[in-house]
């Protein structure tokens, strides 16, 4: 399937409301890929990463932010989470619990569970490790009405997000509108707009052009619509990142997987392997002895 992923800036110039449509095909694919997830976790994973390219494409400075679901009471998963970039490339990962089954259907408010909670970490770009983190309650509807109340209660900006995924196809995407702050008038029109937004189907969003989609949804309406950005999915493992954690084994245990004859390490966000044979371990010990 062709890639059309991209995510286009729009505004009414008769309305106080900003917004973003998303569309994600093959950065939805490879963050999937590999992963033995149940169907619910994979919808889950898939409206996740629609949900961190909409709240990042609200930042202008560049921060990364990381999007995560933490299960809460007889909830199947310990997590999962989305990290986003400045340049919205992305990656992530989800994890289960071993002693909680997981059927492919089960519904979103079974699946994140009692007490779940998303966090929304931002990492500024000036100051990495001065992250700030915002925690709410999720909304047992779905990850778009939780991202609407965290908007509405902790930053009192009231934003609507649609959120749609295709399992089949491994690909979601996603409508956020916004009201801007200094124009008056500006609830009502976002009351508008979202009942409008919402005769939108998965089928023509996640098909159809998204000029396409704003002309069919909005066609009264004076939109203005900006350039596109592509985002993408970039995973943050390399074979050097790996060498970096051999290296902090103790000498011991390196020495333990060099009789071994070598080692394997797998990314948890990508799948992709590593392979490092014995004398790649023993060239590491070399270099640590140094």
């Amino acid at each position: 399937m062709k890639d059309h992923s991209s995510i286009t800036r729009f505004l009414f110039d008769n309305h106080g409301v900003r917004g973003e449509i998303l569309r994600l095909d093959e950065p939805c694919a490879q963050l999937l890929k590999g992963k033995n997830y149940p169907k619910c976790v994979r919808t889950m994973m898939s409206e996740l990463a629609a949900s961190a390219v909409l709240f990042a494409a609200t930042l202008k400075d560049g921060s990364e932010v990381m999007v995560q679901i933490r299960g809460g009471e007889k909830s199947p998963i310990k997590y999962a989470l989305v990290n986003i970039r400045g340049d919205l490339s992305f990656y992530g990962s989800a994890q289960l619990k071993e002693d909680t089954p997981c059927p492919d259907d089960l519904s979103f408010d079974k699946l994140t569970g009692k007490d779940s909670v998303l966090v929304l970490t931002i990492f500024p770009a000036d100051d990495p490790k001065n992250k700030w983190q915002g925690i709410v309650a999720v909304d047992p509807k779905s990850i778009a009405a939780t991202l609407d109340g965290y908007f509405k209660n902790s930053q009192q900006l009231p934003t609507t997000f649609f959120i749609w995924s295709d399992d089949e196809n491994q690909s979601s995407a996603g409508i956020m509108l916004q009201v801007i702050p200094e124009i008056t008038g500006n609830q009502e029109s976002l009351e508008h707009l979202s009942i409008l937004t919402s005769t939108m189907t998965a089928k023509e969003i996640l098909t159809l052009p998204p000029t396409e989609c704003l002309g069919r949804l909005f066609a009264h309406e004076q939109v203005r619509v900006f350039p596109s950005k592509v985002p993408s999915f970039r995973c943050i493992c390399s074979r050097e990142r790996c060498e970096k954690a051999l290296s902090s084994l103790a000498p011991s245990a390196l020495d333990s997987l060099i009789a071994d004859h070598g080692t394997s390490m797998t990314c948890q966000h990508c799948g992709h392997t590593y392979i490092f044979n014995q004398q790649d371990l023993e060239e590491l010990r070399a270099k640590n002895n140094q």
